[in-house]
């Protein structure tokens, strides 16, 4: 195996990468702030994650309870989200503090579910041994029905079954996973079901009728004012895949979903001997989703939900018509958000329901400016989420697992070595195998941050021991 001799300066392995923004978390308010705060400094997330967490576990309860309507127009208050973490980022750590009340309502409701189907059930063997004609007894169980189950989360559904319990089930569901590739991995997201998952999904956004013309008896379904919220957590590696994905991207359902990927915390994160449940700011947080779970649902007499209209005041109405017009113009062939049409065509929307989200967990009847507002420097993080995420160069693996040998080998101040010095006593991702650490080496000496006479090499700029 032949290395080149070094010519020229040192060249980047990796692209330049951008930046995340910090998450406004301020902005989300004086509740739900602080909760998103004590929650990422006592797990060891980042801000970005645990905020995510929060603002849709809050989205859950809420899309059931109102609409924001404006000029004849009926925004919903779900909200689709995106998280990126590796594994071991403690993702599951968060969303189980996050989905805490919900997750507690949820089991009440399974609970009461099963002494209703034993109640059922034997009321309907009761009504069958009757000694009534078997149309009576007919019409005696029909006016009974099975009691429905209230299956609220789902982690990894397919399209087809999602769909079927918001029609048959509970009309609010949510679409929740720590491990988002169980769902966008699975059979859901396969070739053949991809279009139609992606365009349920969208128009369970929209807050539009679901409605399915099948041949086959029952298998058709007509159902108004359903509601979804989702927030999947996803690997890079699927991440990347998502984004660059040709046909999503036309479906526009990136567009609709507020999207971060923030920085790993990991080798930062020391052990804080809290328990968050007692956390007063984080228990008032879990108070308030458990009220707003504990409240019931208005409920129109075909099933579906019936939430209330919040309106916007003057100030906030005129707040959001500005915010609405510049981020049209900057969407424009030579504004600042060219790049991210998709997102930002669907930005002002997600200004009304992040607004209206954090109006009813707030007890707010009205959504006033400051909600408009603080949204908007929400959003205003989203969009510059997308577009880094837009704009980047696509991490290659291997040049950045070279980059963090060559780090590794400037901090450990390594004198002149062999392949095999490196193989025994270098770290650990860099000693998979002999061919790996050379594929490692020869990005370095291809980059010319290596020196090598035969078999031994140096740091350039790493003086001779």
């Amino acid at each position: 195996m032949q290395l080149r001799e070094v010519q020229g300066p040192p060249r980047p392995l990796l692209e330049q990468q951008i930046t995340p923004l910090p998450y406004p978390v301020a902005a989300l308010g004086d509740l739900l702030g602080p909760a998103v705060e004590r929650m990422a400094d006592v797990i060891g997330v980042p801000c970005a994650m645990a905020a995510q967490s929060v603002l849709a576990s809050t989205a859950l309860p809420s899309h059931a309870h109102a609409n924001v309507h404006l000029d004849g127009r009926i925004y919903p208050l779900s909200l689709y989200l995106l998280t990126v973490a590796c594994s071991g980022d403690r993702k599951s750590a968060v969303d189980h503090i996050a989905l805490q009340a919900v997750r507690a309502w949820e089991r009440q409701q399974w609970i009461a579910y099963g002494d209703q189907l034993k109640a059922h059930r034997a009321a309907t063997s009761l009504t069958a041994k009757s000694p009534t004609s078997k149309k009576s007894a007919q019409l005696a169980l029909d006016a009974q029905p099975e009691p429905v189950q209230p299956r609220l989360l789902s982690a990894e559904p397919t399209i087809e079954g999602l769909v079927k319990s918001l029609c048959h089930g509970l009309p609010s569901m949510g679409l929740f996973s720590d491990e988002g590739g169980q769902f966008l991995g699975g059979s859901t997201m396969s070739k053949d079901n991809m279009i139609k998952a992606i365009t349920h999904l969208s128009t369970l956004w929209d807050g539009s009728p679901i409605d399915r013309s099948r041949a086959m008896t029952g298998e058709s379904l007509r159902a108004y004012d359903r509601r979804l919220s989702m927030h999947l957590m996803l690997q890079p590696r699927l991440a990347d895949r998502l984004l660059q994905d040709a046909d999503i991207k036309d479906q526009g359902i990136l567009g609709r979903c507020l999207i971060s990927w923030p920085e790993r915390l990991v080798g930062q994160r020391l052990y804080k001997a809290i328990d968050l449940t007692r956390v007063p700011k984080v228990h008032l947080y879990q108070q308030r989703i458990a009220a707003l779970m504990q409240k019931p649902w208005s409920r129109h007499k075909d099933g579906g939900l019936n939430p209330v209209t919040l309106e916007l005041s003057p100030r906030a109405r005129e707040a959001w018509v500005a915010i609405h017009d510049t981020i049209e113009c900057e969407s424009g062939e030579f504004g600042e958000l060219v790049n991210v049409q998709a997102a930002a065509g669907k930005a002002a929307a997600n200004v009304l329901r992040m607004a209206g989200v954090m109006a009813v967990v707030e007890e707010s009847t009205v959504l006033e400016e400051m909600h408009i507002q603080r949204a908007s420097t929400l959003m205003d993080y989203y969009l510059a989420e997308n577009q880094r995420l837009t704009e980047q160069e696509p991490l290659n693996k291997l040049r950045a697992e070279a980059d963090c040998l060559l780090r590794w080998l400037i901090k450990n101040n390594w004198p002149p070595f062999r392949l095999r010095d490196l193989t025994r006593n270098g770290p650990r991702f860099a000693r998979k195998s002999t061919r790996h650490t050379f594929e490692l080496l020869l990005q370095l000496v291809a980059h010319n941050w290596l020196n090598n006479a035969g078999d031994i090499f140096e740091v350039r700029h790493v003086p001779p021991q």
